[in-house]
């Protein structure tokens, strides 16, 4: 062999061999980070766990469930984790007034991983998953137009006193979130065949989803109580969703009129009042109610205040972008972060009352593992910034937003809005008479209100004749204006 030649397969062999060592550091590298199941830490952790619910226990179902939580879907788990910091306020603060253990929070994360629009496959909906007939039984509203299931609020309240009726007739909570999950029926004969009221030795005379149901349970109290150590990252709401208010409405008020009141974009409206199925609060005399980020609640109301008949000022229009959604990091920018110092006998419940936050807050604003605090600690608090939408011009009020603009003359005059001009242009066609949209992919007529704010879904609706929101096939014209 050449020397050349040699000098070219010995540096081929050893960039090869390099190549083979880079690789197998790599994949050592890979091997390193992936989540580890610690059983019996697992195990440790949970034997000292306390509940007034379910009292912990460690089998292959629980297993099963936490393997899924830190293994297999870190992605739900994390997501979970960061929904709670709007939930578990609202959860514990009602239980605590009806004498429910907080615990019972867990029961959501197991139902619905905490997502108010979550439906089963057999059609239960929201985040207390309720079946329409016993949605109905306990008070909530459910129609075309509102499904009371997906408000938190109300179907929370709907949730303590089917939980409460349960607990009444059973006498432990094991049996009775079991009948939660089944129906009390199902839970009374399967009782009647064990001889025994013990949850663990009645369970193989259950359904198979309801003898998973009491692990489940213990697997989410595992993980919200232990993700740290599972190195999950809870991926928590902008404050737009976190620093909210809700109030009662009895008029009817549009989602898109609301986006015109507050600037807030209209994922963000629907995500916060998910019970309304047409971007539409109804008019109803005992109220509708109405959640938005604290911010914006003062120019709200003022614009509800001036909206009354019997509000004499002058009120005029002004023209303001509407979007559809923003970065999930907008909303943050309207808010002024400041340090509280803790004073002697604070607590942190109290410092949350105070400041008009709540404690999951405070906890994951600081990375706080637990509530406890000591006197001088610093924290972190986010105040919002509140908008002021109206200007007093003299003694007559400028009322900036009002309801949807007018179809304009030409598509050219279409400006600010959710679709550019281009895009909007590309699927508006003339038939038999009238300006169409064609759809490009299956929508539901709603969704295509929102594209085009210069048609409301009612207006959308009763010019097509549509009975309902049922999404449409792609072609489907729809007509917007008669020409």
């Amino acid at each position: 062999m050449e020397p050349s030649a040699l000098k070219l397969y010995i540096l081929l062999m050893v960039l090869f061999t390099l190549g083979g060592v880079l690789k197998a550091n790599d994949k050592s590298d890979l091997n390193s980070v992936e989540p580890e199941y610690d059983e019996p830490a697992i195990i440790e952790r949970i034997n000292k766990m306390t509940s007034e619910v379910v009292p912990p226990r460690y089998d292959m179902v629980v297993k099963s469930y936490l393997t899924t939580y830190t293994i297999k879907k870190r992605d739900k788990a994390e997501n979970i984790l960061g929904k709670q910091i709007i939930y578990f306020p609202l959860f514990e603060d009602k239980f605590k007034k009806a004498g429910l253990p907080l615990d019972l929070k867990y029961l959501s994360v197991v139902e619905s991983a905490l997502d108010p629009k979550a439906v089963s496959r057999v059609g239960a909906t929201g985040l207390w998953q309720f079946m329409p007939s016993t949605g109905k039984y306990f008070g909530l509203e459910i129609n075309n137009m509102v499904d009371e299931r997906s408000d938190p609020k109300r179907s929370t309240d709907a949730a303590i006193v089917y939980l409460s009726k349960l607990y009444e007739r059973f006498g432990n909570w094991e049996l009775a979130i079991a009948a939660y999950n089944s129906g009390g029926g199902r839970v009374s004969r399967a009782i009647k065949r064990s001889r025994s009221k013990n949850f663990w030795k009645v369970r193989r005379f259950l359904p198979r989803e309801t003898r998973n149901y009491v692990p489940a349970f213990i697997a989410a109290t595992y993980l919200i109580k232990h993700y740290e150590e599972h190195e999950l990252n809870p991926r928590y709401p902008n404050l737009d969703m976190q620093l909210t208010q809700t109030m009662s409405v009895y008029d009817q008020i549009t989602f898109y009129e609301i986006a015109q009141v507050t600037g807030l974009p209209l994922d963000m409206i629907e995500a916060l009042n998910p019970a309304y199925l047409q971007g539409i609060i109804p008019a109803q005399q005992k109220g509708y109610f109405v959640t938005l980020p604290k911010r914006v609640m003062p120019a709200f109301e003022e614009y509800l205040n001036k909206k009354r008949p019997d509000y004499e000022a002058r009120m005029r229009v002004k023209s303001i972008p509407v979007y559809i959604s923003k970065p999930q990091s907008a909303g943050n920018s309207q808010y002024q972060k400041s340090s509280y110092t803790v004073l002697s006998g604070e607590t942190i419940e109290s410092i949350a009352s105070k400041t008009g936050c709540a404690v999951h807050q405070i906890k994951a604003w600081n990375n706080l593992d637990s509530t406890k605090l000591e006197l001088g600690q610093q924290l972190n608090i986010y105040v919002p910034l509140r908008i002021k939408q109206f200007d007093i011009l003299g003694k007559v009020p400028l009322l900036i937003p009002i309801a949807a603009a007018p179809l304009p003359e030409s598509i050219e005059a279409m400006h600010d809005y959710s679709m550019s001009v281009k895009d909007i242009q590309k699927q508006l066609v003339e038939y038999n008479g009238f300006l169409c949209y064609k759809l490009f992919r299956r929508e539901s007529p709603f969704d295509v209100s929102l594209k085009l704010p210069f048609i409301s879904y009612s207006v959308l609706s009763r010019l097509n004749e549509l009975k309902n929101n049922h999404a449409l096939n792609p072609g489907t014209l729809l007509k917007v204006k008669k020409l």
